[in-house]
């Protein structure tokens, strides 16, 4: 223990009285801590504040020694502008009592800046009292040490200040390498954003517009994806003058897969219908025997069957309508049942649901014949509206659905599509749908 009788205070101005007894006790006292012992450290600053230069040469005597680069101070205003420099020490000891700015002082201003990292205090004081320690603990000082003090515990506390230090370090560049990466990441999604708006313009473009006309027929349609793209791909097209093509696809999954793999059926649904339509003659002059969707269908099913690089399947409705008469032929594969709202009498649905395309390679499809009479309505959906559910998870369900259409007869099909999407967000709550929403209507006029 370094004992007390050898530190002699600085008088009133500030100078350090001679005598031969201070001289011998100031050499004795610096052989003693030289004595104390030699530890090898990594070289790390530590500012000493201090207004007694015995104690402050005492001080930096033993932390040199110790491996430390040790950079002094004589009160609390000088060691404030010494931490200012970027490059200042990150451990310091300070004197509780020094003129002008006392060490909790200096504490508390450290611990109000923003200096570029963190500052490890630790208060040199004869103080003993629990309320003078809390009050140095609230004043932003992480530890003690005693006056007088001892070696080894002043060794102890600068070792666990240095390892705490070392830890503050090494998360700071982990915190600095965090952030470079979720720099790097919000760029990589700026850049994923921007390609999946673009591929949703595509999407969107290769759907038919909201309402139409095509040859005596008028059509109707609403898409929400519940991503920046959808599964779901809906069309209608003319087959030479007398007949119209229309499907529905539902992709198994949501998001990029699946609309990739919507947009790739789509087109080539659209050929294979084409291919038909030329051999049978039906787009030359419509004379030609109707087209069946059952054996499109099967055609579709052997080319996307799923693979160990494939596993998708998607669902579909796809029928053909003769404009002269209204005859109308279609195929369910696993897709939703079409349901047909007559001018007079009560809704029905057509079909007995089929497989999804893609999912059995031996897979039969049915077709269904009716006649879409003038005034009539067949309307196309995906699973997304039937089950979308609300707060209580009850599903919107195909019997709500009926109910729906059969209150908007009256109304045109821009209306009715405008009116499903608001009793759609109006039962599930919100806009954030956990599957694509779609829907067709067809009317003959």
């Amino acid at each position: 223990m370094i004992s007390a009788s050898w530190f002699r205070k600085i008088d009133s101005k500030g100078t350090q009285p001679k005598s031969r007894f201070y001289d011998q006790a100031l050499t004795n006292g610096i052989k003693n801590l030289k004595e104390a012992g030699n530890f090898d450290h990594t070289a790390m600053k530590i500012l000493v504040a201090d207004d007694d230069r015995t104690v402050q040469i005492a001080l930096k005597t033993l932390l040199s020694k110790w491996g430390y680069e040790v950079v002094t101070a004589q009160d609390g205003a000088q060691a404030w502008e010494i931490l200012q420099d970027p490059k200042a020490p990150r451990l310091a000891v300070i004197d509780w009592m020094m003129p002008g700015m006392e060490g909790p002082a200096l504490c508390k201003k450290i611990r109000q800046s923003s200096l570029s990292s963190y500052t490890y205090l630790i208060l040199l004081t004869a103080k003993t009292s629990k309320s003078e320690l809390m009050e140095g603990l609230e004043a932003g000082a992480d530890d003690f040490i005693s006056k007088p003090f001892n070696a080894g515990e002043l060794k102890a506390r600068i070792t666990a200040a240095e390892r705490i230090l070392s830890l503050e370090k090494e998360l700071k560049v982990k915190n600095e390498a965090l952030s470079q990466s979720n720099i790097n990441l919000s760029r990589s999604n700026d850049i994923i954003t921007k390609d999946l708006q673009v591929a949703a313009s595509v999407q969107q473009s290769l759907l038919p517009a909201q309402t139409g006309e095509l040859n005596g027929f008028s059509f109707g349609s609403l898409f929400m994806p519940c991503a920046i793209v959808g599964g779901d791909m809906f069309n209608f097209f003319p087959l030479g003058d007398n007949h119209i093509a229309f499907f529905i696809l539902d992709i198994s999954g949501h998001g990029v897969p699946a609309a990739m793999l919507s947009v790739t059926v789509s087109k080539t649904l659209t050929s294979l219908i084409w291919e038909e339509a030329m051999t049978t003659g039906i787009s030359r002059n419509g004379s030609g025997t109707l087209l069946s969707p059952e054996d499109m269908a099967a055609k579709l099913n052997l080319l996307f069957q799923s693979s160990d690089t494939l596993q998708a399947y998607f669902t579909m409705i796809l029928g053909i309508t003769d404009v002269r008469t209204g005859r109308t032929i279609l195929t369910q594969a696993g897709h939703p049942h079409p349901i047909r709202v007559p001018s007079q009498g009560a809704l029905e649905t057509i079909g007995n649901g089929g497989f999804p395309v893609g999912l059995l390679e031996n897979a039969e499809y049915s077709g269904y014949e009716f006649t879409l009479n003038p005034g009539d309505r067949l309307y196309l959906y995906s699973d997304g509206i039937t089950e979308c559910r609300d707060d209580q998870d009850n599903e919107f369900s195909q019997k709500r659905l009926m109910q729906l259409l059969e209150d908007s007869r009256s109304q045109d099909l821009e209306s009715v599509m405008r009116t499903t999407a608001e009793e759609l967000f109006r039962f599930h709550g919100s806009g954030s749908f956990s599957d694509d929403i779609s829907i067709m209507v067809l009317q003959r006029n």
